[in-house]
């Protein structure tokens, strides 16, 4: 940190000109009619934003825990939701700066990006450099190299896109961070050749020899229910090996057994977990993107080499060891304890119901038929229950693993009647050709069609974009083996997920005053947000901003329900204020 500051301070009394587009008035080098040289151009520029956030989430229900220890919370006497004292609503706040240096020569560019704030500092110092990169341009400019740790956008849609693929993003706050402030940046070597200037053709060609996953909360509110879940699991596994190396100890003289079993469990961190060091040449990505114009149509194709950004779990071996140890312990505890126990007292009406209609022809084994077959319904709610008393026999870990891709993409952007039209389609094509590897992600279409439009009432201006994604082999992950397992599997049977966003923004004392509503519609699963900002530009480079967010979601396949889960009502709120200086 010591070497950034003072190099900044240096730079700053050397080469810096401020440019008038920063807020620090005009230069009037060279305008005076005695000058005999002639005005210059910046050659080096800083720009940046200081600013500061603090949140309050609304406690408008109770999490179930809170429900748990008091049921009254849920309702008033006349019915209504119930309020928290507002005295109790949690508060978080940052601060935070992000400094740009750019420099401009006739043939060559240089720019850093600065991200400098708490969480940065503390968890992920390799992102202060946000991003970094030089760039040249060659032959007439036709051809352009550029090299660096840089963010590269892909596709024609307004911050929503299917054909973006190089760069992860990061969701640990992923409501209000601009899209290009959402992706984390990326080691790349980019090369684009300009073919045509007549119809703005020209290619692009990335590479990155490296990968970076997307990030997740791991506290808080936003922490998603698909990773907790995945995370009780492995708990749940752990727990359950080392009670059992605890256990063998006591026939253990030595105590080697416990032994072991502590340095494995001190050992053991969720690196173990995947199949292959994201760090390595396999994760390369690589690109090629054809741009053009063609009778007022902007219009692009693409292919791109890579991983998806989020992995697959793997739980083939872990299945396996679970069916074993279930029907053991079924098998000796039979209704008393242990597995046996947690269905009868949790499932017993639909154990009745099975045992009478579905196994009735059984006679006397209609019972244990009955209990075999929740017992593979049930078994991992029951390992991350808080009734779980252990298996008599080790499980095995999942494993994780980022599956392959192949990106085929089309794009386009015109204007149809007033409407500024935007479009992106993408085919996405990973190992599993059959659609029968319940492991692996199958193949899938994905979209984005959107237009945004000024309408005829003050400054308003409307943008609709709708963006979804069809699983394709659906039949293949209903009748595969592991059929619940598959990294696919939608209990509702849903393999499209379609979302509309909605934008509606105006512009007010001569654009000092900012108002807008966004709104995000999950179709299949009625689920939504809603989130109203304004902002106010106090004086030059100073603006205060008043933002609010609003999320339901009550089905467990919506996108959503990561983010309500824990809420007895399925619903989240916060509002935020933000104050930032722009230079």
């Amino acid at each position: 940190m010591k070497k950034i500051l003072f190099t900044m301070a240096a730079l700053s009394l050397t080469s810096f000109t401020f440019a008038q587009n920063y807020g620090f008035g005009d230069s009037d080098f060279g305008s005076g009619s005695g000058d005999s040289y002639e005005e210059s151009a910046p050659a080096v520029t800083i720009s940046g934003e200081v600013g500061t956030e603090v949140r309050g989430w609304i406690g408008t229900t109770p999490s179930e825990e809170d429900l748990a220890k008091d049921s009254s919370l849920k309702y008033d006497s006349q019915g209504y939701k119930k309020f928290y004292d507002i005295s109790k609503s949690e508060v978080e706040g940052s601060v935070y700066s992000n400094i740009e240096l750019n420099y401009d020569g006739d043939y060559t560019n240089a720019n850093i990006k600065l991200k400098l704030d708490e969480d940065t500092f503390k968890n992920y110092q390799e992102d202060i450099i946000d991003e970094a990169s030089v760039s040249g341009n060659f032959i007439e400019n036709r051809i352009q190299l550029k090299a660096g740790k840089m963010k590269e956008v892909w596709g024609k849609g307004d911050k929503v896109h299917v054909l973006d693929n190089f760069n992860a993003n990061d969701y640990r706050d992923f409501i209000f961070p601009d899209y290009i402030d959402r992706r984390i940046g990326e080691v790349m070597f980019k090369t684009t050749a300009n073919i045509s200037w007549d119809y703005n053709l020209k290619i692009e060609g990335i590479y990155a020899p490296t990968m970076t996953a997307d990030r997740f909360a791991s506290d808080g509110h936003l922490v998603p229910y698909a990773q907790t879940k995945l995370t009780n699991t492995v708990k749940a596994v752990l727990k359950n090996n080392y009670a059992l190396a605890a256990s063998s100890a006591i026939n253990d003289k030595n105590g080697l057994s416990l032994v072991n079993g502590v340095m494995e469990l001190s050992d053991f961190s969720t690196d173990s977990l995947y199949e292959d060091n994201i760090r390595s040449l396999k994760y390369g990505q690589a690109g090629l993107r054809l741009t053009g114009t063609l009778g007022g149509i902007d219009w692009g194709t693409s292919y791109y080499y890579g991983h998806y950004k989020q992995p697959s779990a793997n739980l083939e071996k872990m299945i396996t060891s679970l069916k074993t140890a279930a029907t053991t312990d079924l098998t000796t505890n039979s209704t008393t304890k242990g597995l046996g126990k947690y269905i009868v007292q949790n499932h017993s009406a639909e154990l009745t119901k099975l045992a009478t209609t579905k196994y009735a022809a059984l006679g006397a084994a209609a019972a244990n038929a009955a209990m075999a077959e929740l017992a593979n319904k049930y078994t991992l709610d029951y390992m991350t229950s808080k009734d779980f008393e252990g298996f008599s026999s080790k499980i095995e870990t999942p494993s994780l693993n980022y599956d392959q891709v192949q990106v085929f993409g089309l794009e386009a952007a015109f204007v149809l009647w007033k409407l500024n039209t935007r479009w992106e389609a993408a085919y996405n094509m990973t190992e599993d050709f059959e659609g029968t590897n319940p492991w692996i992600k199958n193949h899938s279409v994905a979209w984005v069609a959107g237009f945004d439009i000024d309408l005829p009432i003050h400054n308003l201006n409307l943008n609709v974009q709708e963006t979804g994604s069809y699983i394709l082999q659906k039949d293949k992950i209903k009748d595969g083996i592991f059929a619940k397992y598959d990294v696919d599997y939608n209990s509702d049977d849903k393999y499209t997920r379609n979302k509309i966003i909605v934008l509606l923004s105006d512009k007010w004392l001569n654009e000092k005053l900012t108002t807008e509503v966004q709104g995000i519609y999950g179709i299949e699963y009625k689920e939504f947000m809603v989130a109203p900002k304004i902002e106010y530009n106090v004086v030059e480079g100073l603006t205060f901003a008043l933002r609010g967010v609003y999320l339901y979601c009550k089905e467990e396949n919506g996108e959503f329900y990561n983010f309500t889960k824990d809420s007895v009502h399925h619903d989240k709120a916060f509002v935020q204020l933000t104050a930032k200086y722009q230079f």
